[in-house]
């Protein structure tokens, strides 16, 4: 019993009450899902949510997301159509905003958790639903696949709707969920196949997969307690005379970090999994998938070749968030991405995690490092890669030099992503500072000289020698 309590010590009261609901959540997703009416599925999610958020967060913490949803759900129903949808941008991402200001005035560098943290996922849930109401009021010729099939027509009833915003199962830690997918699950819509005949597949196992996922990655969190990437900014680490060493702790510091993400949104993903909203139609073997909601891959993430793999498998829903509703909204269809789009969506990002200088320094610098990896694949990939006219297409073959590309592609993605997340993590300019003037500022220095090289002076290939986009 003495060694439980010791574990139990490790982590704070609130910590310890937000893993409570996320175990709690698997038992509830089996009754949501056996729940006759989508009604009642309704509600329970709204019992739920608003129940989960007065446990961890503060008996009247759930007041802000009801107050900023009802605001959001007025403005859809008396705003135009052409335009209701930015002022609810403009609202949530201001509230948020607001939020994190009042959090930085009264915890100045704190991690006590508070109703900022889904506040934060569901800006993501309330912005995209106003972009998918938008979306059905616009004509068809006008709007791409991935639209069609997330545009609504008229807003859901208030029970639907709340229902939405409480989801309990990913509403305290995400991921996020559109309203489509919860509105298709609750209905049974998203069942509506010949080999399920409108019930939910069996979810219990992937559910158990993804839940000894989690606590895979909870043995990695006890781990990092001894990781702490404060100590990056302390004389201690400056005293390492070996800049190798110095390379290696900062990235497994740095990496270590992450686990406490992949915990949590594996934990909100078991559950909803659980509930049956998971599910993403067949595959080609005609295997039920389960990976509706995936907001991580590990393992693509941390060996990651370039940073778009980075994005493409880190905080998923975020990603695709940032990519549906900035990204491509600022890039015409056909057009090349332009430095402004990537700037946006960085910028986007950074205000919606908050206003600690570090966090723009990130993403400031991811900003260049994307840009960076975008010239590398334009103008350098092709002396690696060769595309070869086959009688079934064009098609890559890499050279004997690839894996070399890889390789360098893969340590200088990870340790960048590495040096500039410490940013991230200790929030403060003077920390940061600190760990560059450690480097003696030799990464930004050589991140900018890249971007200027490569944008600037090297030469684009020939387009006989380019390489397939992938």
């Amino acid at each position: 019993m003495d060694q439980i309590l010791d574990i139990i010590g490790l982590f704070p009261v609130d910590q310890i009450k937000t893993l409570a609901c996320l175990l709690t959540s698997y038992p509830f997703a089996l009754i949501v899902k056996r729940l006759p009416s989508a009604n009642a599925k309704h509600i329970l999610n709204i019992i739920l949510g608003v129940a989960y958020c007065s446990f961890c967060l503060g008996q009247w913490s759930w007041i802000h997301s009801f107050a900023s949803s009802l605001v959001v759900y007025g403005l859809l129903m008396v705003l135009p159509k052409r335009f209701a949808h930015l002022v609810v941008f403009g609202f949530c991402m201001l509230y948020l905003s607001i939020s994190h200001i009042y959090r930085m005035m009264n915890d100045y560098m704190g991690w006590t958790l508070d109703y900022t943290g889904p506040q934060m996922i569901l800006t993501l849930k309330l912005t995209s639903f106003a972009w998918n109401l938008y979306d059905g009021s616009r004509p068809q010729d006008q709007l791409s696949g991935d639209q069609k099939k997330r545009s609504i027509k008229k807003l859901p009833s208030l029970l639907e709707y709340f229902g939405f915003v409480y989801f309990f199962p990913t509403f305290l830690a995400g991921p996020t969920i559109e309203i489509t997918d919860y509105l298709n699950f609750t209905s049974g819509a998203m069942f509506n196949d010949e080999r399920l005949k409108g019930k939910a597949p069996a979810s219990g196992f992937p559910a158990f997969k993804t839940f000894i996922r989690a606590i895979i990655c909870f043995v990695f969190v006890f781990i990092s307690g001894d990781y702490a990437p404060y100590y990056l900014a302390t004389d201690a680490f400056r005293s390492y005379t070996g800049i190798f060493e110095k390379i290696v702790r900062v990235h497994i510091h740095v990496a270590l970090s992450r686990f406490k993400y992949y915990f949590g949104w594996y934990m909100g993903e078991g559950s909803a999994i659980l509930s049956g909203i998971g599910f993403n139609g067949f595959d080609d073997k005609g295997d039920a998938k389960w990976d509706r909601i995936t907001n991580v891959y590990p393992l693509r993430v941390e060996f990651a070749s370039n940073i778009r793999e980075v994005s493409t498998y880190w905080n998923i829903g975020t990603s695709d968030w940032l990519k549906r509703y900035i990204y491509l909204r600022l890039t015409p269809p056909g057009a090349k991405p332009t430095f402004f789009a990537t700037f946006a969506v960085y910028s986007t990002s950074a205000i919606w995690h908050g206003f600690y200088p570090g966090y723009y320094v990130f993403f400031i610098m991811s900003t260049f490092l994307t840009e960076v990896a975008k010239d590398m694949r334009r103008k350098l990939r092709p002396y690696f890669v060769k595309t070869i006219e086959t009688p079934t297409g064009p098609q890559e073959k890499g050279t004997v030099l690839k894996p070399l590309y890889d390789i360098v592609g893969l340590m200088c993605t990870e340790w960048f992503l590495s040096f500039f997340g410490t940013s991230f993590l200790l929030l403060s300019i003077e920390s940061t500072l600190q760990i560059w003037e450690t480097f003696y500022y030799l990464p930004p220095i050589i991140l900018l000289l890249s971007f200027f090289i490569l944008r600037y002076i090297v030469p684009t290939p020939r387009s006989g020698s380019k390489s397939k986009s992938q």
